[in-house]
């Protein structure tokens, strides 16, 4: 009887990936994906160490999990960015797990579990293996959604005093550009009609070729209908490929740029190494095409220091760039980061009274964009495998707007499938349509 395993993922879409990878290995070692912890003997936690909520819910399900442990036999292991980051100390702090895995040893998975069943305690892999950014496509076991990642570089050369990437994933490795459009191709062959392709930076990517070659290169696939990247760096976002967001038919209208303040005095004590005016001047590089995509940025409000002369230059940049959408958090003090050496002394009642101001405006600037497509026929791809909400279907726009279609009873819309949607509505968080 094969043993069975289950993987609970936090964080971004390169742990989605990780996760499809860590699968894979299971799976090539006779393992059985189930669908709960509670079906499994072995539970791999997939975390993440970007925010301390994040860290919280990790060892919130540790506690769990002691207890389920009690009862029965449980392999438990701890892999992703909070592993990396802390190591060792994991096992003081939770003792019931069995091994921790780190980001950039993910391949080493069958060989941890087995020193585990030969009676090994505390087994632990962080090390930094120079091919892990290789790991074979092939082997990755893919969720069932209307889009694949493929990552295509690893780690971050930035230093941004609040971030623990550069910590948790390592250097900027980018993978050959032959190795990326061989995957995408694979995908296409199994199905998939759009791509994510995933990086800390992949502006950096410098796999033989730029990243705008490279999405070129991938664009050139018979068979592929959309491709989405993330996440840029502002300084890293030429001229070149502002050009090919714009041009290139089968790159998807939707550019995330996180710029975190409208502080060039903030923007320093994070060493973001750019300031605002740059950060404008490379949204202008966008041109004419700025008007036909989507743009979404990140903000981080109640960095140490930030004044209420700061945070109003925030809220400025705001209003003269009008974000479609735009994701915002208080500052979260991280472990290891240099962001911990500055005096944060901000009440955390004004931290939350700042980011309710801007997440209000925000939404009002997005029900405004989304308002903006009522009448007009759109493309979306279906991204449920049923009805959701009402009898609706979930979609998503080329631009990454949810849409909720109404089809009727007797229509079934195939996952993956891309059809047309007049929008007949709309909210802060999706649109309404019907088929076309």
């Amino acid at each position: 009887m094969s043993q069975k395993f289950y993987i609970e993922t936090w964080g971004c879409q390169m742990n989605d990936h990780d996760g499809e990878r860590l699968a894979g290995l299971l799976e090539k070692q006779g393992y059985e994906a189930v669908g709960s912890s509670a079906e499994a003997d072995l539970v791999l936690l997939n975390t993440c160490s970007i925010r301390e909520k994040a860290v919280h819910k990790v060892h919130s399900e540790l506690g769990r999990l002691r207890k389920e442990k009690e009862q029965r036999p449980l392999m438990i292991g701890l892999t992703g960015c909070l592993a990396q980051q802390e190591e060792e100390a994991l096992f003081k702090r939770a003792p019931q797990i069995d091994f921790v895995l780190g980001t950039m040893a993910l391949q080493q998975l069958p060989k941890v579990i087995e020193e585990v069943q030969a009676g090994r305690k505390r087994v632990i892999d962080t090390g930094e293996y120079p091919d892990n950014h290789l790991f074979p496509p092939e082997v990755a076991r893919r969720r069932s959604t209307a889009k694949a990642l493929v990552t295509i570089i690893e780690g971050c050369n930035h230093a941004c005093t609040y971030c623990i990437v550069p910590t948790t994933r390592g250097v900027e490795r980018s993978r050959p550009w032959q190795d990326i459009v061989a995957e995408v191709k694979g995908l296409v062959a199994r199905g998939y009609k759009e791509v994510e392709l995933l990086g800390q930076n992949v502006n950096s990517f410098a796999g033989g070729c730029t990243f705008s070659d490279l999405l070129w290169r991938v664009s050139e696939i018979e068979g592929l209908e959309w491709i989405r990247f993330t996440t840029s760096h502002p300084m890293n976002f030429t001229e070149e490929l502002a050009r090919t967001l714009v041009t290139n038919p089968k790159v998807a209208p939707f550019l995330h740029l996180p710029v975190q303040s409208g502080s060039n005095a903030v923007l320093k004590r994070m060493l973001r190494e750019y300031t605002v005016e740059q950060y404008l001047e490379r949204l202008g590089f966008l041109g004419e095409g700025r008007s036909k995509l989507a743009l979404s940025t990140d903000f981080i409000v109640g960095f140490p220091g930030e004044t209420d002369a700061d945070f109003q230059a925030t809220m400025d940049l705001l209003e003269a760039v009008k974000y479609d959408i735009s994701f915002s958090f208080i500052y979260s003090p991280r472990p290891g980061t240099a962001a911990l050496r500055l005096r944060d002394d901000l009440p955390p009642k004004v931290k939350s009274e700042r980011l309710r101001i801007l997440q209000a405006r925000q939404m009002e600037l997005t029900r405004a964009s989304n308002d903006a497509f009522i009448g007009r026929t759109l493309q979306a791809r279906i991204e449920s495998e049923g009805p959701i909400e009402n009898g609706a279907w979930l979609a998503r726009t080329a631009d990454w707007r949810n849409v909720h279609i109404a089809s009727g009873p007797a229509r079934l819309l195939p996952l993956g499938e891309r059809v047309s949607v007049t929008i007949t509505g709309a909210g802060p968080h999706q649109l309404f349509g019907e088929l076309a």
